[in-house]
């Protein structure tokens, strides 16, 4: 009715929706519920918290910080308000694996170039590690293949793979 105000009338807007002029004033006139003003502090306290952490928190993590600073509140409250208010927690940079990652020391040089064709026996090997479930344990399977045959030369079966 508040929208409409100015191209109606008030006794016809009151009249087609069923509502009291009388009731419309009152509740134009009444002051904010607990609720409302409790929603605002909720609202002001989720803004403080997410820009004091430079956007870097989400729901979850704000929620846990309102609750260690005494103000009771659930994660999916912050999230209604974070989403409300278009707020959303800026991601780090995912992980990247450096040049030198523990991963690639001791690495051979690739020198296949996913060139597996070959044209005599014993031109050019591969090789590769695979891990079996036996009983309880697992055990490392290392095989190394003849690329022009594909036969196995050679293989070892340990419990360790550190040779």
């Amino acid at each position: 009715m508040m929208e409409y105000r100015g191209q109606y009338t008030l006794c016809l807007m009151s009249k087609v929706l069923g509502v009291s002029r009388s009731g419309f004033y009152k509740w134009i006139n009444r002051p904010k519920s607990k609720r409302a003003q409790r929603r605002e502090y909720m609202e002001a306290q989720v803004a403080d918290v997410y820009s004091t952490y430079k956007a870097r928190y989400g729901a979850p993590r704000i929620a846990e910080e309102l609750k260690s600073l005494g103000t009771p509140c659930s994660t999916n409250t912050v999230a209604d308000i974070l989403q409300e208010q278009g707020l959303k927690a800026r991601n780090g940079k995912s992980f990247r694996y450096g040049s030198h990652a523990l991963t690639m020391n001791n690495v051979s040089d690739n020198l296949l170039w996913r060139d597996f064709s070959s044209d005599r026996p014993n031109e050019k090997w591969t090789s590769d590690i695979t891990y079996i479930w036996v009983k309880d344990r697992w055990l490392y399977l290392a095989t190394v293949m003849d690329l022009f045959s594909r036969a196995i030369v050679g293989w070892a079966l340990d419990t360790s793979m550190t040779e």
